[in-house]
């Protein structure tokens, strides 16, 4: 599955060849383009916007043909090393067939020979700044841009970005700041409720257990009153001289008059 979608990427960025080498692969899908080199173990191709190396254990098979490369290399081995219109118009035969590669090659050779032409400066990706051709990275670094994040500004709108950034980040991080105390300011405030009807609940058995004793046994329903201890024969005090008086209930029956 990953063989097949770096081939599919590759095939994705190859030009259009009219007739071309092709390198048939195992895992399916073929390659087309100028084979530079092959071996036992690799293959290297040329596809015009660069080289793609196979290892030979992946190739199935390779039909050889004619290709664009061919005719641009050919066409390159018959100009001199002087030669600007030569390979000013190869250049721009190769930019027309797709050999970026290429065309930035020859657009090189007619640089080297004439530092100032301004269509092979442009075809190198080069700017015009004060009289001179530089790349783009040195035109804006001239002209005080900076690169940040894949793109050049100026150093004010990138202050602006990181300083936006951060007052973001500021505040996002008080407002998690002010959850976090609010949380913690509810845990504290339910810990207290806990703590303050536990000593209610500790409290209230203590006076239980202080209150218990000192009810009197005999207020319970199931438990008789107590004789007041005047009424106890132990507590009556006893007349002078003799026996203590016997209560109404110890008296005996009266007798009968005698007739």
């Amino acid at each position: 599955m990953r063989r097949c979608l770096i081939l599919a990427c590759v095939m994705a960025l190859l030009p259009s060849f009219a007739r071309a080498d092709e390198v048939f692969l195992k895992g399916g899908g073929k390659v087309s383009g100028r084979i530079l080199s092959r071996t036992d173990s690799s293959i290297v191709v040329d596809v015009g916007a660069g080289t793609v190396t196979f290892p030979m254990t992946a190739v199935d098979r390779i039909e050889e043909r004619r290709t664009i490369l061919d005719d641009y290399y050919e066409r390159a081995e018959k100009l001199g090393a002087r030669d600007r219109d030569g390979w000013l118009q190869l250049a721009q035969w190769a930019s027309g067939q797709g050999l970026a590669a290429q065309a930035r090659a020859a657009y090189g050779r007619v640089v080297a020979v004439d530092p100032a032409h301004a269509e092979a400066n442009r075809g190198l990706g080069r700017v015009e700044l004060n009289g001179r051709w530089v790349t783009e990275e040195e035109s804006y670094a001239a002209r005080g841009y900076v690169r940040f994040e894949g793109e050049w500004m100026r150093p004010a709108d990138r202050d602006s970005i990181l300083a936006y950034r951060a007052a973001v980040e500021q505040a996002e991080w008080a407002r998690l700041d002010a959850e976090r105390r609010a949380r913690d300011a509810e845990a504290r405030a339910i810990a207290a409720e806990a703590r303050a009807r536990e000593a209610e609940a500790r409290a209230r058995d203590a006076g239980a257990v202080l209150v218990a004793p000192t009810i009197p046994f005999w207020w319970r329903s199931w438990a008789p009153a107590p004789r007041p201890w005047w009424e106890e024969p132990s507590a009556r005090p006893a007349p002078p001289g003799g026996r203590p008086r016997p209560r109404p209930e110890e008296r005996p029956a009266s007798r009968p008059p005698n007739r």
